[in-house]
């Protein structure tokens, strides 16, 4: 049975796939997770790990089964163009898978990519502020989060430089009509910053609605705060341990279904 990359809450680290079979599995992992937490509608994900053993192929979800049936088996491998090597055909919904490989190109160090259409990330993406500093969820993705107007006519080269011009130096964009990406070193980060960033944008939307109804502005911290807070909670994400719990998820999933490894 294949084992995912382990380590116990007293290591310093929990590290990108160095298998295929690794990748496939934490990929299948993640896929169910967002599903357990209903944090993507049916045919509303599409996520996608670099092959460590193979330099270009990618590591994806098909179109069908639905991510909280998805095991490592049913993964399939496409090129950078998303063609599907086993078919060699492109994937249903090329416009979000090819978002996520452009994110991966865009980020050579990042393990893995998700794209969402979550429903409070796709809200908070049609705003012109965007993702505001008002929660300590939000402080960490502050001015690491770019914003996203997804050309369906643009071609595959046009898409990458847009997609790596928005993400700059950051990990995460509000993509327009699409929801929410994130790149992670790890599919462990991957999951906890989609985890995380839905988080953000759901009390946005409560608490807008809320000073909406109260007739009042929202409030929004001093730059002095905010700044502080992000650098706390900056060094919080990139720190090594931020991801140590990810060996409990997979022990969750286990439980609640032992034969998902397959």
């Amino acid at each position: 049975m294949m084992q995912p990359t382990r380590q116990s809450w007293n290591s310093d680290a929990v590290t990108a796939p160095h298998t295929t079979a690794v990748a496939r599995l934490e990929l299948a992992a993640a896929c169910r997770l967002l599903a357990r937490e209903g944090l993507a509608p049916i045919g509303g994900a599409r996520l996608a790990a670099r092959d460590p053993e193979a330099t270009g192929t990618y590591l994806t979800n098909p179109a069908a089964p639905l991510l909280e049936e998805l095991r490592p088996s049913r993964l399939i491998a496409v090129d950078r163009d998303g063609v599907c090597h086993d078919t060699e055909q492109p994937e249903p919904d090329s416009g979000a898978l090819a978002i996520v490989l452009a994110a991966l190109e865009a980020k050579p160090d990042a393990a893995a990519a998700a794209l969402i259409a979550s429903a409070s990330g796709c809200v908070v993406a049609s705003l012109e502020d965007g993702l505001l500093p008002i929660t300590q969820t939000a402080f960490m993705f502050h001015g690491a989060i770019g914003n996203f107007d997804f050309d369906p006519t643009a071609d595959a080269s046009t898409l990458r430089r847009d997609v790596g011009a928005a993400l700059g130096d950051g990990y995460a964009l509000l993509v327009r009509g699409r929801g929410l990406l994130v790149c992670g070193n790890t599919l462990a980060q991957t999951w906890k910053l989609l985890f995380f960033l839905d988080k953000c944008c759901r009390s946005q939307i409560a608490a807008m609605a809320a000073a909406h109804a109260a007739g009042t502005p929202l409030t929004v911290p001093s730059d002095a705060v905010v700044t502080h807070a992000v650098a706390q909670s900056r060094g919080f994400v990139e720190h090594p341990r931020y991801v140590a719990d990810w060996p409990s998820f997979l022990d969750q999933l286990d439980q609640e279904d032992p034969s998902w490894r397959s």
